[in-house]
Parts: C-alpha cells; sequence; structure tokens
C-alpha cells in the first residue's frame, strides 16, 4: 500500500508540473505551434469574457497524418487519464503527436463505472454500441462523419427462436440480452435474477455490422458473475432475455447479427459526444433530438469538441470554471468558435472536469478539476511513416 500511496503522489506532482508548463498566454493574444508536418496548435486567450482556447488544427490531406480512437484501461470499463492512455499506445500504430478526451461516461463509483455513453470503435472493433446522441466517426479512408447511428442485433437458436440484442458491452436492459466481449472487462458484473451464458469461440473481435456464430459453452444465473475468457463472450438476459437463454444448452448453436447503421460496415473508429453543434456549415444545437437539456446548453462549462471541413480537422478545447481565466462557454459559443475556425460541421464531446488537450508530450489546457481526469476514451492523432492512415 506504501508504494501505491508514493505512485499517485509523484503522478499528482508531474500532472501538476505539466499543467504548470502549459503555454501561459498574455490577454488577446494568439501562440502557434507546430506539432509536426500536417498539424498546428493554436492557442488562443481572449479576456473579455475571459476565454482560454486551445486549438489542433489536422490537416485533412495528410498522408503522415491520421486520426484514431483509443479506449481508457483497455477495456469498456477501464479509465485512465489522457497522458497515460497515450503513453501505452503501441509504437506499431505510429507516433501520437497529439489527442483529446472523448465521450461522455459513467462517472459515478460503481460496478459500471467507465462505461461509455456513446458508440465507440477501436480499429474496426464493436467496443461499445450507440446511444440516441450524435457520435463522431472515421471511416476506413479517413472521411470523418457526425451522425446518429443506430444499433439492431438479434440472436437466433437451432430450433429458430430469436431474441433481440439491447447492446454490447454494457449493462443489461430489463427484459433484454446484450454481448460482453472480452473488450468488457475480466469479468462481468452481477446481474440480479439474470442468466449468463458462455459461448464462442470469438477469433476476431467483434464488429459493429456482421453475423457471428457461436456454440453455447456453459450457462449459469448472472448474479455470480462470469469470468470472460479471451476469445469468449458471455450472453447476459434479464427477464423476458433470461427465459430465452435459460432453453439453451451445452453445445448448442447460437447465431448473433448485429447492425449499426448508417455506414458500419465502413467505420473504422468512432466514439459518441453530443449534441451536434454544426451542419453543412451552419450553426446547430441538435440537444432536444439527442434528449439534452436546455441548461446543458446554455451554461457555461469546459468544453471539448471536433469540427472539420473539406481541409481540416479541428480538435478544440476551452478551460472554463476558474474565474479570472478562463468561463467555459455554452454550446452556441461553442458553436460559434468552431464555425469561425472554419469548420463545416461539429460535435460537442464529453466537458467539464474531462475537457482534456495533449500535444506533443504536454498538457495544454488548464483541467478545471485541478487535475487529468481520467477518461472512458480519446480521440489521438498519429504520424504514419510511410503514409497511410492508423
Amino acid at each position: 500500500m506504501k508504494r501505491i500511496v508514493t505512485g499517485l503522489a509523484r503522478f499528482t506532482i508531474i500532472i501538476a508540473a505539466l499543467i504548470l508548463l502549459a503555454p501561459q498566454l498574455s490577454a488577446d493574444s494568439t501562440v502557434d505551434e507546430t506539432i509536426c508536418e500536417g498539424v498546428t496548435y493554436t492557442g488562443i486567450i481572449r479576456d473579455d469574457v475571459p476565454w482560454a482556447i486551445q486549438v489542433l488544427s489536422v490537416d485533412a490531406g495528410a498522408d503522415n497524418v491520421g486520426l484514431g480512437v483509443a479506449v481508457g484501461g483497455k477495456t469498456v470499463l477501464g479509465i485512465e487519464p489522457l497522458d497515460r492512455i497515450i503513453g501505452r499506445m503501441p509504437a506499431s500504430r505510429g507516433t501520437v503527436v497529439a489527442g483529446i478526451n472523448a465521450d461522455f461516461y459513467i462517472l459515478k463509483a460503481g460496478p459500471f463505472q467507465g462505461d461509455p455513453i456513446g458508440l465507440c470503435i477501436a480499429d474496426g472493433e464493436l467496443v461499445s454500441t450507440p446511444s440516441r446522441r450524435s457520435a463522431l466517426a472515421f471511416l476506413e479512408d479517413g472521411t470523418p462523419v457526425i451522425d446518429r447511428f443506430r444499433f439492431t442485433g438479434e440472436v437466433s437458436a437451432d430450433n429458430g427462436a430469436s431474441f433481440a440484442i439491447r447492446g454490447v458491452n454494457q449493462q443489461c436492459p430489463a427484459d433484454g440480452i446484450v454481448v460482453l466481449t472480452p473488450r468488457f472487462g475480466e469479468d462481468t458484473r452481477p446481474e440480479e435474477g439474470g442468466v449468463a451464458v458462455l459461448a464462442g469461440p470469438l477469433d476476431e473481435p467483434l464488429r459493429c455490422s456482421e453475423t457471428r456464430t457461436f456454440a453455447v459453452i456453459e450457462s449459469r444465473p448472472a448474479d455470480e458473475g462470469f469470468v470472460i475468457p479471451p476469445r469468449r463472450v458471455v450472453l447476459l438476459g434479464k427477464g423476458e432475455g433470461a427465459v430465452f437463454l435459460k432453453k439453451l444448452a451445452a453445445e448448442d448453436s447460437i447465431t448473433c447479427s448485429l447492425s449499426t447503421g448508417p455506414n458500419g460496415a465502413d467505420i473504422r473508429h468512432a466514439v459518441g459526444g453530443g449534441p451536434r453543434i454544426m451542419r453543412d456549415g451552419e450553426i446547430s444545437i441538435e440537444a432536444e433530438a439527442e434528449g439534452i437539456s436546455q441548461t446543458f446548453v446554455d451554461t457555461r462549462h469546459p468544453r471539448t469538441a471536433f469540427g472539420y471541413n473539406g481541409d481540416t480537422f479541428f480538435l478544440v478545447t476551452v478551460d472554463g470554471r476558474q474565474e479570472g481565466y478562463s468561463a467555459g462557454m455554452s454550446l452556441t459559443e461553442l458553436a460559434s468558435l468552431m464555425k469561425e475556425l472554419g469548420a463545416t460541421d461539429a460535435i460537442n464531446l464529453d466537458g467539464g472536469g474531462s475537457t482534456t488537450m495533449w500535444a506533443a508530450g504536454t498538457i495544454r489546457n488548464r483541467p478545471s478539476d485541478k487535475r487529468i481526469r481520467p477518461i472512458a476514451n480519446a480521440v489521438l492523432v498519429y504520424t504514419v511513416g510511410g503514409g497511410g492512415k492508423p
């Protein structure tokens, strides 16, 4: 225990130092820095409100640069600070030069802490299924898409009976079935009154639009929990979903059909967020359609956003909740900023204490928690040797 506490103390000191080393700009000033070919950092201070703004501009046509998604703690229920996520990225993917936090997630401590609210796809693997909120996706060719993605799924038994799959790597809803993969975590979480079925093999990571056939290995009450071995899945059901799963026996064949649309088969990376704040060159705060309150729209908070036009990707953070330094922005103010930068389409990502930007080894903003909050996932910028996209 002493060693753990000492390690945490050292980590806190390092984080504080990184924050203090972030560029300290004078009032109404702008500082530009080339991070690498195709990637520019701009720090902006506006003293009228005041606002402290950080912008990463990425050349969308640069062959040496790509964008990808990384998952905190490597699992759905894992969270870790942005700089730690970046620090463990394998060199085989390329060199990470910058990144921002991404989706909202279950922040409260509990069995499902860390679960992203929306869609998450990393290197083509379906990590988490979408909510009613908008998500940011990158297709196989690197094209960005902001949309409200929809998930549908079904599990079918040998006898022709079938039941809807409500999601992947999430808490099971009442009268539903979910599929849990090793990406969820080491084991399932106890679900009172439910049934858990272990099946396999899972020879390749689960994709967001495909059909897989598995053999049932074992069934047990879900309130006992279930270790999720490598190359296996667990189907977990509650209510009517549990009734369906109870009828399955060892060695039965089951078929799981999954679909995430639109463009599900072509998505390489994706993170949830919301709401969408720009569409086709115009400000479009689509909070009501995404079930987001007007108070969240109107109140100034630290913010993180992603936007793009035909030439450039914009990764943006705005500090907030720091009197005299930066007040944060409403979503209308954030959308106005994205339009000013030149974005035609933009989405709001998780903000508040989660808002974090890292570039070239340095935390570039001042997180409102006065520490780098652990997060569920991130959008990262890579340099790619020899061209191509990560």
